[in-house]
This record gives C-alpha cells, structure tokens and sequence, in this order.
C-alpha cells in the first residue's frame, strides 16, 4: 500500500467516524448503550469503544481516529474537554441546548434552505423542525452549502441578528455555527 492510499484510507475513516459520531451524539446515543448528560457529554472510552466495535478498530485505533476527527472537523461539530466527548449543536434527543462559547454575534447572519421551504418560512418564521435549534451561518457560503443539503439550488436567507438581539432573543456560539431557539418572521429576509 502507497502512502497516498494510506492516507485516502485514513480520511475515509475518519469521514466514516465523523457521520456516525454525528449520529451517536446527536440522535441515538441509546441505541449503542450511551447515556448523554444534561448538555450532551458522554466518556469519550465509551464512545471509543462503540467506534472500535463499528469499525474493528483497536481501542487506541479508535481513540486516535476520533481525536484526530474532532481535531479536523472543519464544522466544529464535537467538542473534547475532561475524557468526555460532545455533539456542539445539532441535536434531536433531550439535552439541554442553551449554553454558548460566547463571542461577539454578528448584525446580519444566513439560513441556507430549500427553494419551496420559502413562502412557509417568511410567514412562521426558522424553527427548529426535527432538531432542538435553529442553525445559522456567519457567512453566504456556509449557509448555500447547508442548503444545498436540501436543495440544488437553495435559497439563502438573511437574519437581522442585531435586532433580535435588541429585541431580547438570544443568539448562541457553538464553534461555527450559531443556535437560537425560534427565528420569527420579521427578522427575516431573501437574500437570494
């Protein structure tokens, strides 16, 4: 095996760890035997050892790939402090979610959807649907590729985020990305 291949099966891992790690400490920790705490931490020997079970991977096969994950991930989805391990945001089971990194929160940020989520959003407003936030980007482009999820072509929406602030609704940091409880309408805007 070439070091070149080495490497593209080593990012294949991790990509792998990445997108199950999502769902593990987002959606169905109970499933593999996991209890989150009240803000999603769960021992990170744990979860290693549901990787390495997944995977056929040594325990310190699956420690490595999972640290060198969080340490990768260019969305800042997981969080490592203290032997435990976290989701940041993103989460569909019962965690208690209003926490921040705090942090300056930009005037104006973006919501990346689908074209015919539109018209339904500009009269109810962002809400959370199957997650327990609403996420928002700091950028037009962090947003179009969180739409394109959803759509091939996908609308970005502009939030008056100094408003809603001014207005007493609560914006948190979670590495990248930012959470609010509830997007009402009147912050909102097309951007394009």
């Amino acid at each position: 095996m070439t070091m070149g291949q080495e490497s593209d099966g080593l990012n294949k891992m991790r990509d792998r760890v990445s997108r199950f790690l999502s769902g593990l400490l987002r959606h169905f920790p109970d499933k593999f035997g996991l209890r989150l705490d009240r803000y999603g931490w769960v021992e990170l020997e744990k979860v290693a050892r549901v990787v390495g079970e997944r995977y056929r991977l040594s325990s310190e096969e699956s420690m490595r790939i999972i640290k060198e994950t969080v340490e990768r991930d260019p969305k800042g989805r997981f969080e490592l402090a203290d032997g435990r391990i976290r989701a940041r945001y993103g989460h569909s089971v019962k965690v208690d979610v209003n926490w921040s990194e705090g942090g300056e929160i930009p005037p104006v940020l973006y919501h990346g959807t689908s074209r015919k989520a539109v018209k339904s959003i500009l009269e109810k407003g962002l809400l959370p649907m199957k997650r327990r936030e609403v996420h928002l980007c700091e950028n037009v482009s962090d947003a179009v590729t969180v739409g394109r999820r959803y759509d091939k072509c996908p609308v970005v929406l502009k939030i008056n985020a100094g408003k809603m602030l001014k207005d007493g609704y609560t914006i948190r940091r979670k590495g990248k990305v930012l959470t609010t409880d509830y997007v009402p309408p009147e912050y909102i805007s097309v951007y394009r």
